[in-house]
């Protein structure tokens, strides 16, 4: 019985520091992916809150200007709302 093979140890024990390095490095990368997108996640809110407060002193500057370009915007989304609807309407 001296043929047998010999117990699968010497792999497993070359395998146990790759898998160990592996596991170390995914743990690294989802370390850094979170903290990005953390990040990502701040610059996205200061950029809103930023452009909030633009339109909102533009607003509060240009009252009359502001609702001109409203009522200009609402009346193109109902034309292109209206040409849009006449052409999926059968004939």
């Amino acid at each position: 019985m001296s043929n047998t093979p010999q117990p699968t140890e010497p792999l497993s024990d070359g395998l146990l520091p790759l898998m160990t390095e592996a596991a170390e490095q995914a743990d690294a990368l989802m370390h850094r992916g979170g903290e990005a997108l953390r990040h990502t996640g701040q610059n996205l809110q200061q950029r809103a809150t930023h452009a909030r407060e633009v339109a909102s002193d533009y607003v509060r500057n240009e009252p009359f200007k502001s609702l001109l370009m409203a009522a200009a915007t609402g009346a193109v989304l109902m034309g292109l709302a209206s040409l849009l609807s006449r052409s999926h309407t059968p004939r």
